[in-house]
């Protein structure tokens, strides 16, 4: 790695099987934006997963890297906003896009650097390091405090835990394996294990399918909220072919030509909407500001709840 190149970060994969298994290490799951933070004979800079420089959003990040001891790194991190206790990616929004260090000092948004990782260290490439040895650089590397902080891990881990970190509003844990080099791009050394929250929705429609897929793209949900029918989004992940084609064929017969729904904003391309009478069991991260689901995952159907009882809970 030269001192001018800026790696691909390594993507951790999402799971839906967790474990807690001897060589893997378990970290917080932060809700911000990638960064990788890097200093040479140039300055310091830091660029988002895609390679785009975003120093000047974060001003006082660079400044506070600017001023740490070592002179010659790459660290791998997630810049934060924090809403109460919770890392909040809507909170760090109005920093994430600003074009200068002055509109976005004048946000009101304090930002902070949770580093967990270091792939350059004093011009020498380490990323074929373990994970660990690369965990013990960093914290030799680098002073934490102000806006720089280390982002603790465990080595022993289970669903007392995980329970307790989604209690606490986090958004999971990421699973690493201990003894694995530095990876770039998507990895299965880095794993995903996501709090997830469920919720019963009635099926209002669905999106026509596009590409490879069969029968339908997603289905269209919504809740009653009083006399109203409330839209709340669209989920497209957890679905086999039999499964789609399945709902396909309930949904068919349930076609309308207007929406159901009273409240929300609607889709419009690619949309077909029916009678809400099935009820699919969802899992899913949080409600958005915009009340629609984040990051949906379809469960099934359930036969023993009427659509009419649907509320958000």
């Amino acid at each position: 790695m030269s001192a001018t190149e800026v790696p691909q970060p390594a993507l951790a994969t999402l799971s839906h099987e967790r474990f807690w298994a001897e060589g893997w290490i378990y970290e917080r799951k932060l809700d911000g934006q990638r960064c990788l933070a890097v200093r040479d004979a140039r300055g310091t800079r830091l660029y988002s997963r895609s390679g785009r420089d975003v120093t000047v959003a974060f001003p006082e990040i660079a400044e506070a890297l600017e001023q740490q001891a070592a002179t010659d790194f790459v660290v791998d991190g997630e810049v934060v906003a924090f809403e109460g206790r919770r890392t909040s990616f809507a909170r760090l929004q109005p920093r994430i896009h600003v074009g200068s260090a002055a509109k976005a000092r004048r946000s009101g948004v304090a930002v902070y650097f949770y580093a967990f990782d270091v792939l350059r260290v004093d011009g020498a490439d380490v990323r074929r390091e373990p994970l660990l040895e690369r965990k013990r650089r960093l914290r030799g590397l680098l002073g934490f405090a102000g806006p720089v902080r280390y982002t603790p891990h465990r080595v022993r881990a289970g669903e007392g835990y995980f329970a307790e970190a989604c209690r606490r509003g986090w958004e999971g844990l990421i699973a690493k394996r201990a003894d694995a080099a530095y990876a770039t791009g998507r990895t299965d050394t880095w794993l995903k294990f996501k709090c997830e929250s469920g919720q019963e929705l009635a099926v209002v429609g669905w999106t026509d399918p596009e590409g490879s897929r069969v029968a339908l793209g997603a289905l269209l949900l919504g809740y009653h909220r009083g006399t109203d029918l409330v839209y709340a989004g669209k989920v497209g992940t957890g679905f086999s072919q039999k499964v789609l084609r399945d709902l396909h064929a309930r949904l068919v017969p349930l076609e309308r030509d207007t929406s159901p729904c009273t409240a929300g904003p609607l889709p419009r391309a690619g949309v077909h909407w029916a009678e809400p009478e099935l009820v699919a069991e969802v899992a899913f991260t949080e409600w958005t500001t915009a009340g629609q689901l984040r990051h949906p995952r379809y469960l099934g159907l359930r036969a023993d709840k009427s659509a009419k009882d649907v509320v958000r809970e």
